[in-house]
């Protein structure tokens, strides 16, 4: 019987350190997915006209079918909206709609996005060679590259200092694009995503974009989410759920066993 026990709690042993460690996985039931930045001192322009009038730029993520254990389909609302205008025609800027496969766990898509940004018309793929909404969990005090929906294909975003935000331990990367020619115009824009280190949850974001040709600016915007928001996104980083939690039943059942078969007395034989 002592044998027995022994053996069979070293077996578990060996498999729970032989098994995958496990990783937070990206929840389908979080409740805060949308990322809203208001520049209040903005400046775009509408055909020849000049504006200076508050602008909010959003991201909504929604997750859908197909979706696994690793994997999930993302899409992303992308909207940049002028408030204070007359004309509804004015308000909207640039709105689009992605929606790729994504790795639940490293952030990476598992293949090409699909991409609407014109009524009446087929949607286009586009290649996301990198990170976007998830950065990995565990993450590293290393370089991202992560995706420009504007100029469409990814940059470095490199990191630049750990934080602790809302008692979690957080990353923050920095992304600078230079004057990038996109059409009859060049985009360029700053970025720094703070990320909770563990999860690989993006819960702060501080923006700086500017688009310009040979007449002047087209669209000049900058801002951050706001210390609500932070807070919310940082309270769901512990709504994640592990990979591989049995794992850890397979190393406490088994160090139970084999300790409990040293720990019964040898009955001496007749």
């Amino acid at each position: 019987m002592l044998p027995v026990l022994i053996g069979v709690g070293a077996a578990c042993i060996a498999a729970g350190i032989a098994a995958p460690t496990p990783q937070p996985v990206l929840p389908l039931d979080l409740e805060h997915t949308t990322y809203t930045i208001t520049d209040a001192q903005a400046h775009t322009r509408v055909l020849d006209r000049q504006l200076d009038v508050p602008v909010t730029a959003q991201w909504h993520l929604s997750f859908q079918e197909p979706a696994d254990t690793t994997s999930v389909t993302l899409r992303v609302g992308s909207s940049f909206m002028r408030s204070s205008m007359q004309a509804e025609a004015d308000r909207l800027i640039t709105a689009s709609v992605w929606s790729y496969p994504l790795d639940r766990v490293d952030g990476t898509a598992h293949g090409p996005a699909s991409l609407s940004h014109t009524l009446a018309t087929p949607t286009s793929k586009v290649a996301i060679d990198g990170l976007w909404w998830k950065f990995p969990a565990d993450a590293q005090k290393t370089s991202y590259d992560v995706f420009d929906e504007t100029i469409r294909r990814t940059a470095p975003a490199v990191f630049e200092e750990e934080l602790e935000l809302g008692g979690r331990t957080v990353y923050r990367y920095h992304q600078a694009i230079e004057p990038t020619p996109i059409g009859t115009m060049q985009h360029s824009a700053t970025r720094d995503f703070y990320v909770d280190q563990a999860t690989g949850l993006l819960v702060d974001l501080d923006v700086q974009i500017r688009d310009f040709d040979d007449s002047g600016d087209i669209l000049r915007f900058a801002g951050s989410l706001s210390e609500e928001d932070t807070a919310n996104l940082l309270a769901q980083t512990s709504q994640f759920p592990s990979t591989a939690p049995w794992r850890w039943w397979l190393l406490g059942a088994g160090v139970l066993l084999f300790l409990l078969g040293l720990a019964i007395p040898k009955h001496p034989k007749s």
